[in-house]
C-alpha cells in the first residue's frame, strides 16, 4: 500500500502542538483547551486516562498536569516533532519535550507519539501517549 503524504495537514498538527506548548507555558487555558479535542486520551507509563467531554478536559486535566509536572516544574519545550503519517483530517506526530525548572535545568525528557485530528477545522491533540507517569 502506497502512502499519501498531506503535508499542509502535517505543518497544521505542529502548529496546534507548538500553540499547545506555548499556551500550557503561558498559563493560557483557553488557547491550550482549543487544541485538545474531546474525547481526548492519555496513555501514560501508568495507564490510561479518557476525558469523554471537553468539559471534563477542562475541569480535570491541569490538575493531573500539576501532580505529574511537579512543583518545580516551570516551563515545557517541545525538542522536535516530525509527522510519521497524515491524512487531511488526522496526523500520527512522534515528538519530544523537556520540562524545565525555572533555572532552566532539565527535569525530564520524554518522546511522545500524538495523534493529531482537525474537527470543524480547528487542528488539536485527540490522542496522546509517552512513557511518561
Amino acid at each position: 500500500m502506497k502512502e499519501t503524504r498531506h503535508l499542509e495537514s502535517e505543518a497544521q498538527a505542529i502548529k496546534a502542538d507548538e500553540a499547545f506548548i506555548a499556551a500550557l507555558n503561558a498559563g493560557n487555558n483557553q488557547v491550550m483547551f482549543e487544541v485538545m479535542h474531546a474525547p481526548n486520551i492519555r496513555i501514560s507509563g501508568k495507564g490510561v486516562v479518557i476525558y469523554n467531554t471537553k468539559e471534563e478536559l477542562e475541569r480535570e486535566y491541569l490538575n493531573s498536569f500539576a501532580s505529574r509536572a511537579g512543583e518545580t516544574w516551570h516551563y515545557t519545550e517541545m525538542d522536535w516533532a516530525q509527522a510519521l503519517h497524515s491524512s487531511e483530517d488526522k496526523v500520527h506526530l512522534y515528538l519530544q519535550w523537556t520540562r524545565y525548572d525555572e533555572n532552566r535545568s532539565e527535569l525530564t525528557t520524554y518522546p511522545a507519539l500524538w495523534i493529531m485530528t482537525k474537527i470543524h477545522g480547528n487542528w488539536g491533540a485527540q490522542c496522546r501517549s509517552s512513557f511518561a507517569p
